[in-house]
């Protein structure tokens, strides 16, 4: 394998691994302080993470939240990846959930054509508010970052608001919409989990993705914006429509996460329905190392740690749940330096390069000498001649008469 092939592996790999390796040295002590063994509390995540009983499959639960997480995350992939760096999965994710829950109870359908429009429902929604931050940057100059940051709240804000009022459930105590039709319900393999289409919709995008961003033109022209816009534009490629189409795709896939939120498991939006979803899956995207596969695995491990720190840590063993989130936070924060740590590692990597080749090459060549140094002038003989040049009656150099 080449150099830059083992510096991009390591990149790519190594580093995320190191930042959930340390958050989880962390928690660790953070559950030895509460009393607890370490050994013991990670046994007891795991188990209720991945392990499953004929009565009930913690492993399905775990699929089930990375479902939407998955989405979120490739949506984060998508949009980072033409370089524009919108945190607006969290916005996207809410309104996708709302419009596919109304839907889903206000528009009589066949079922599977019901699912479907509600999905694709919440994908239009999704779409509308990715694209903004975009829009605003390209033609506007405004940062995006600071757009989408306010995007998610003014969408948190409209959802409460249509969550309590016009579109609560007529006669109910607490803030929720009305519950979506049986035709517009995703398929279900497991009852108790709840698991069916859901994770088998998040797999596919996984793969359609992929081959998108690897395998197509507009997929090459978006990470061509994102990687070297320069050259990009150079080559005639058209950057400002990559830009805003990646936004779109990113925010509809945002937006069809929360689709599934509501059409296969929740059934309807609660107030309070953007519980960071849409966060955690820009994280899982960093934490991935900015592709596909890697996204999705992070997805996966953020349900698991999820999952097993509500039912392994706060159930079985009564330590609060909340070490759980502190470690995903931790992830969060080792993730933010992964930058400096890669440059770097890339700068030591140039340098072992350099020395390599320059071993290689003095190797390749054995006879070759070093250039020796001139030898100094002899100043003796210098100083004889100007004695001698004196004796003679001619003006030492530098005396002569103006």
């Amino acid at each position: 394998m080449k150099d830059f092939d083992v510096a991009r592996l390591v990149q790519r790999v190594a580093v995320p691994v190191l930042a959930v390796i340390f958050a989880l040295i962390v928690g660790g002590f953070l559950v030895a302080a509460s009393g607890y063994p370490p050994a013991d509390a990670s046994f007891t995540v795991m188990q209720s993470a991945f392990s499953c009983s004929p009565a009930y499959c913690n492993f399905a639960t775990v699929l089930t939240t990375a479902a939407p997480l998955i989405l979120t995350t490739l949506g984060a992939i998508l949009v980072l990846s033409a370089g524009l760096f919108s945190i607006g999965q969290e916005g996207q994710y809410g309104l996708g959930g709302l419009a596919a829950v109304v839907v889903g109870y206000a528009i009589p359908l066949p079922e599977g054509l019901h699912a479907a429009a509600a999905l694709l429902a919440g994908a239009i929604a999704g779409a509308a508010v990715g694209v903004i931050p975009a829009v605003f940057r390209i033609f506007l100059g405004a940062n995006e970052l600071i757009v989408s940051i306010i995007l998610n709240s003014i969408v948190m804000l409209v959802l409460s608001y249509l969550v309590n009022y016009p579109l609560r459930q007529s006669g109910g105590s607490a803030s929720y919409t009305e519950v979506v039709d049986e035709t517009a319900r995703l398929a279900v393999f497991d009852p108790a989990t709840k698991l069916g289409m859901n994770i088998v919709i998040a797999l596919a995008f996984v793969v359609i993705v992929w081959v998108y961003l690897r395998r197509s033109t507009w997929g090459y022209e978006q990470r061509m914006a994102g990687a070297a816009s320069a050259f990009a534009r150079y080559s005639g490629m058209r950057t400002r429509v990559a830009v805003i189409r990646a936004a779109a795709l990113g925010g509809a896939l945002a937006g069809i996460g929360g689709g599934i939120q509501v059409i296969g498991m929740n059934y309807r939006v609660i107030d309070g329905f953007m519980d960071g979803t849409g966060f955690n899956g820009l994280t899982a995207a960093i934490l991935g190392g900015m592709t596909v596969f890697g996204g999705a695995l992070a997805a996966l491990l953020f349900s698991a740690i999820t999952v097993g720190a509500v039912n392994g840590l706060q159930i079985m063993m009564g330590i609060p749940r909340e070490i759980g989130a502190t470690v995903l936070a931790l992830m969060i924060v080792f993730v933010s330096v992964q930058a400096p740590l890669v440059e770097r590692l890339e700068l030591w990597l140039s340098k072992k390069r350099g020395a390599a080749e320059i071993a290689r090459r003095a190797a390749e060549s054995p006879d070759a000498s070093p250039p020796t140094a001139a030898p100094p002038p002899d100043r003796t003989d210098a100083a004889s001649s100007l004695l001698a040049s004196t004796a003679a009656g001619a003006p030492a150099p530098g005396l002569e008469e103006a």
